[in-house]
């Protein structure tokens, strides 16, 4: 992950927990208790799904990054089978014609 997600993926759970506070300030007023609770219960689950997002999201990258370049046949570093939009390193090979049409 880049610095400038990390620093926009960090600043969006400060965010929530700064609500979630902000919020259960408010819920100390009774006749609000109800609704505002809901809030920051939403609130609060939102900020956890974007830091486990985070951390999954980390962890795919490092693993991505472990794997590596996969091995062709003859042992030589090639491109990826499995990924999309990949490459061949050769060209196709076409049958030349050993003789003439009649």
């Amino acid at each position: 992950m880049d610095a400038a997600l990390q620093n926009q993926m960090t600043v969006a759970a400060l965010i929530c927990s700064i609500a979630a506070l902000f919020f259960s300030l408010l819920a100390a007023f009774p006749g609000l208790k109800g609704v505002l609770a809901a809030v920051r219960d939403g609130v609060l689950w939102f900020a956890l799904f974007l830091i486990l997002g985070g951390l999954g999201f980390v962890g795919w990258q490092h693993i991505q990054e472990l794997q590596g370049p996969a091995m062709t046949v003859g042992g030589k570093a090639g491109p990826a089978s499995g990924l999309p939009y990949s490459s061949a390193s050769t060209a196709p090979h076409s049958r030349a014609a050993t003789s003439p049409a009649p």
